[in-house]
């Protein structure tokens, strides 16, 4: 269950403590008020959701893994009669790109983007490409995962490694285990193709030592360019371990009975993916609606209640606990720290 669980409503408690658990509960469950201001009235959210209707689909374009955007859009259509979800999944380096073509074209795509790329988000934020969701379930939104009252933090997830059982019989339990002298050249690794991977590796070279990334490249292994490609070469036993892959992207295999079990490390490193209604969108309606759904308790149910995610919201079962995934911060990573970093991992882990 997710981390707000905590009932500070005990036996034994004094009227003082119950009294003021009931002030807390109040506060904490109050909405932001910017939400609570632009939160549409009941009149006005069913004009937008008929309005939504005549527009008849909403388009997503998402880096999120795609048995998550399965689920999604299959309850999405059964929550929404008359507004179809189409889904469109990019690696977020191409989603990026088509986002920003569509803009400046103002051809007909997106309108809603979701990923875990929370710079770009800000730099919208800054030149007006974003709109605050205003349906009803913004207005319970938590304060604390609402980037500037207008880009909800949809979900918290981690990164972890994942296994092969049959070919490896030693449980792996850190990333220090990757350096085993018998997994030399069976290691599966993430590419840098985003700067949340290069601060992925840059956490590892904080937690397991400055020397851990020379070390993990005399392991020789094998660079993959997506981590579902990776989590796929597990399941199938074309290589033992990866060191990168994302919950939602495993979890449907260990389902399907695949031979994998997940590493969940401690620190743990994850991503916050961010939900965007695109100021650009030809169907600004529709793009509400969908933002009102995954920010719904329904919409997060679907999301995080597998044990895949943590949610913004209290008490999702299944979710997992939010205080546990160290979120990547994108503040660090300019664009002079990325052109160096990227030119060190290269050197090291592609000779170049």
């Amino acid at each position: 269950m997710g981390k707000h669980s905590n009932n500070p409503l005990r036996p034994g408690a004094t009227c003082m403590q119950l009294l003021a658990a009931a002030i807390l509960g109040a506060v904490l469950s109050a909405p932001a008020p910017l939400l609570a201001q632009s939160a549409a009235s009941a009149d006005a959210w069913k004009a937008t959701v008929a309005a939504a209707q005549k527009e008849q689909k909403v388009v997503l374009y998402s880096a999120a893994a795609n048995p998550l955007l399965t689920r999604l859009k299959a309850d999405f259509d059964r929550a929404n009669p008359g507004v179809v979800l189409e889904i469109s999944r990019f690696s977020t380096g191409e989603l990026l790109t088509k986002l920003a073509q569509e803009r400046e074209t103002g051809a007909d795509g997106a309108d809603v983007m979701i990923a875990t790329d929370i710079a770009w988000a800000e730099d919208r934020l800054r030149d007006g490409g974003v709109k605050p969701p205003v349906g009803p379930s913004a207005q319970a939104w938590p304060a604390r995962y609402m980037l500037r009252g207008a880009v909800p933090v949809l979900a918290l997830e981690p990164v972890v490694m994942a296994y092969n059982t049959n070919l490896v019989k030693t449980p792996i339990n850190s990333y220090q285990d990757l350096l085993k002298p018998e997994l030399k050249g069976r290691i599966g690794i993430l590419d840098l193709t985003a700067t949340s991977i290069i601060a992925f590796y840059d956490w590892l070279e904080k937690n397991e030592g400055a020397d851990y990334l020379a070390r993990l490249a005399a392991q020789s292994p094998r660079i993959y360019t997506s981590s579902p490609a990776g989590g796929q070469s597990v399941g199938s036993g074309e290589i033992p371990v990866i060191n990168f892959i994302n919950p939602a992207n495993i979890v449907p295999l260990i389902k399907q009975g695949a031979p994998v079990k997940e590493v969940y490390t401690k620190p743990r490193f994850g991503f916050r993916f961010i939900g965007v209604a695109l100021g650009w969108s030809k169907r600004p309606n529709a793009s509400q609606v969908l933002m009102d759904y995954v920010m719904s308790a329904r919409g997060q149910t679907v999301w995080s209640g597998n044990g895949e995610s943590a949610s913004a919201l209290r008490n999702i079962p299944g979710a997992l606990d939010a205080d546990s995934i160290n979120p990547y911060d994108p503040a660090p990573y300019t664009p002079e720290v990325v052109k160096s970093y990227t030119a060190k991992w290269n050197t090291l882990f592609k000779g170049r």
